[in-house]
């Protein structure tokens, strides 16, 4: 009998730079979402809003329906999938957020809250209706228009509408949140504050379970459930982010990065690397250099053409 074969999973990384912590994607249609589309997992927070269509967001077995009017929560690096109503297509409008960059911009907001924040928006797939929460709706939808428009000071409009924007999901989460699910949750902290302070030694998953008081086995089981992938992988979705941080940002060597990013050989790093953004290392710095300097071209051809039409 044959090896049964592993689903295929998608990765997406987008551009979002720590002064700008924030992507928005309007109007985008999702043709005929079917059961046979892979997951994919995000590093950022994804916030959600239907515009038409309904059907369920997949995730690991777990399942949240959606229609016109949901407002959809997914959290950073859990595995998930659309999956439309009927086979017709739905419009979305969306907003990645890099949480951990964003809370760096408000002075206000120390380290005990941004855990606080992280602790109900980091929670798997979570559902909102506007008719219950017009509020926060009508916020949204203007943080789209903004970007859309693209005025002025846009920008900083934008980052203070969703501050607000993610205080009032806070309030709205911290009350729907049911009690026994948070006290799952809420022990995983340890380590997983433990992965991003020392993704780039070599770190036992007994260990990890060791700090949140669990058993090896158990610690594996509330971590899949609460992070939609195992701890194993957790590790290695944080040191492929590091290495696409370092292949951008600096000139060291690819074997340097793997290195410093928790790998004891540059095959255990490549591999580990291809699986989630597709291809090799080398090959992604070439890809991204090359878009950046065309990124770089087109700007400065639009900064021409603005100063001629003065």
């Amino acid at each position: 009998m044959g090896r049964k074969k592993k689903k295929y999973v998608e990765d997406h990384i987008f551009r979002i730079y720590p002064d700008y912590p924030l992507m928005v994607l309007d109007k985008i249609a999702w043709a005929k979402a079917g059961a046979n589309d892979p997951l994919h997992f995000h590093y950022y927070l994804e916030i959600g809003y239907c515009y038409e269509g309904q059907g369920t967001i997949m995730s690991e077995g777990k399942e949240a329906a959606f229609s016109p009017g949901s407002i959809s929560l997914v959290a950073p690096n859990l595995l998930h999938a659309t999956r439309n109503e009927n086979g017709v297509y739905t419009m979305w409008g969306y907003l990645f957020v890099d949480l951990e960059d964003f809370v760096k911009l408000f002075s206000f907001i120390d380290e005990r809250m941004h855990l606080k924040l992280c602790r109900q928006l980091f929670y798997g797939i979570q559902i909102l209706d506007e008719r219950k929460h017009g509020q926060i709706t009508s916020l949204l939808k203007q943080i789209f228009k903004t970007a859309d428009e693209k005025k002025g000071t846009y920008k900083v409009q934008i980052m203070n509408m969703l501050c607000a924007f993610l205080f009032m999901l806070y309030d709205v989460l911290e009350h729907d949140h049911m009690a026994e699910e948070e006290a799952v949750s809420l022990p995983l902290l340890p380590a997983i504050d433990y992965i991003f302070d020392h993704y780039m030694e070599q770190i036992k998953v007994g260990e990890l379970a060791a700090m949140c008081h669990f058993s090896e086995s158990h610690f594996r089981k509330v971590f899949q459930k609460m992070k939609g992938l195992g701890p194993v992988d957790y590790i290695n979705c944080i040191r492929v982010r590091e290495a696409c941080w370092r292949l951008q940002n600096t000139m060291e060597p690819i074997r340097i990065i793997g290195e410093k990013c928790g790998y004891l050989s540059i095959s255990s790093f490549e591999r580990n690397f291809k699986k989630r953004m597709g291809v090799l290392p080398a090959k992604w710095r070439e890809e991204r250099r090359l878009y950046r300097k065309k990124e770089r071209g087109e700007y400065e051809i639009k900064k021409i053409l603005v100063e001629e039409q003065k």
